[in-house]
This record gives structure tokens, sequence and C-alpha cells, in this order.
């Protein structure tokens, strides 16, 4: 499993509550070749019943790691893609798990695809770390995906697109830009854009939150390159201190 794509791909399980779920998606990814597991806050430990699970893939449960926050998961990744049970979010559709695995195929840097708890998936905040989001067609009668499956599924997907070509043109477009912002400088445009629009009282009738999400969602699908974040960042700032000296 030494391919770019598993080099660059890392399959991210967020607030797990059962080691069969986390052995299984194991599973579910060596069979597609791919190998780089990360968990976030994860609610059991990786006992026996896990390695079962996972039957010849207890390698990629060994080599995982964990972190606390999604934040910290996500801080060198250029693309973050999360699950969600809806095809919609804030009147943007979701990508179809075809059209996310082109997306990271044509991918240069590296980056997460991120999958909920069991019962509740991903939160709004959670929702908010990502660049797009990946919805898997269901029976709307019964949309109970297990988690080890709807690994698999994206894992299949992923494993089918390498040898696809040519790509989506979103992809080819995103694929060929440099320097794109990773999470850790997305953050801190958002924590700006946070702080602008509290002091200016600017979220109108909507509630913070609303509008604080709705930002986030914007700003991560427009997937700035580091000098334009760097821009934004730096005109931000002196409007943050303009408006300081403005309560003074």
């Amino acid at each position: 499993m030494t391919s770019k794509l598993n080099a660059n791909c890392r399959i991210v399980l967020v607030g797990t509550s059962h080691p069969a779920n986390i052995g299984a998606a194991a599973r579910a990814m060596k069979t597609m070749a791919l190998s780089q597991l990360t968990l976030v806050d994860p609610q059991c430990n990786l006992d026996a019943q896990a390695i079962a699970m996972a039957a010849h893939a207890d390698d990629v449960l060994a080599n995982s790691h964990s972190y606390a926050d999604i934040q910290s998961a996500v801080v060198d990744s250029t693309l973050v893609l999360g699950l969600t049970a809806r095809p919609r979010r804030d009147g943007v559709p979701a990508l179809t798990p075809k059209e996310a695995a082109a997306m990271v195929v044509a991918e240069q840097g590296p980056t997460v695809i991120l999958f909920g708890r069991e019962r509740t998936g991903l939160t709004n905040e959670e929702l908010g770390c990502c660049h797009r989001l990946v919805h898997i067609p269901a029976n709307p009668d019964y949309p109970a995906l297990n988690l080890a499956a709807a690994v698999q599924i994206m894992a299949y997907e992923l494993f089918c697109a390498q040898s696809l070509t040519p790509v989506s043109a979103e992809a080819e477009v995103v694929g060929s830009r440099e320097s794109l912002a990773t999470g850790r400088h997305l953050e801190a445009l958002h924590n700006l854009f946070d702080e602008l629009v509290t002091m200016g009282e600017m979220a109108g009738d909507q509630p913070h939150e609303t509008l604080r999400l709705r930002l986030r969602a914007y700003i991560n699908r427009t997937r700035p390159s580091v000098a334009e974040v760097d821009m934004l960042h730096g005109l931000l700032k002196r409007l943050v201190i303009l408006k300081g000296h403005q309560r003074e």
C-alpha cells in the first residue's frame, strides 16, 4: 500500500463508540489499498473485538493516530471532505462518493475524509471544517448505513478513481492550483471573521452562530490559496484593529 493516493488520503473516524466498527472500517480500507486511519475523540478502545473485526487489517489499527478534535486532525490538509446524511446543506448539493473520489485523486496535497458518529454523524461545527460534503444515496425509508459500510463505499470509489481519466472539471482545476491553504491557515481566517462579525454586530436578524457557520462554509468551498488567505487575513486584521480603535 504505497500508492500516492494512500500516502495522501486519510480516513478519519470521529467519536466512534464501538470498537467493532473501527475494526471493520480498517478491514474495508485495506481491501481497497488504504492504510491511513485517524481517530478523533474515540469513545472506545482498540480492544480484542476491534482486532478481530479487522481480520488481517490489524496493522491499519496499529498504525492509526488519535486526536482530541477535528481541527488538530486536519491542520495540514488541503482538502477535507465530510460525510453527511443530507443531500443538500445551505443550498449546496453534497458530492456523490464518485465525485468526491475524483477530487481526492486529483488533489496534490494531503486529504482527509471525515466519518461521523454511528448515531448522530458529524456536528454542524465539524462539518464547518470541510471544503465539500459527501452524501451516499440510500433508501429514504431506511437510510441507516453502517459506519464500516460507508467507509467501504467511499474506499471503493477511491480505488476505482485512481485508474479513471480524465477527472472531473472541478478536480482538474483544484488539482492544478498551487499552495492551497491548509486547515491551519483557514482556521486563523475563520477566527478573524468571527471576531469581526462579533465586534461589528453584523449578524443582522440571523443568529451569530448561523452567520458564522455560513461564512465558514462559503470560505471552505472557495478553497483559497495560501496567498489569498494571507491577503484576506491582513485586510481583516486591519479592520479588527480599526474597529477596536473606534470603540475606545
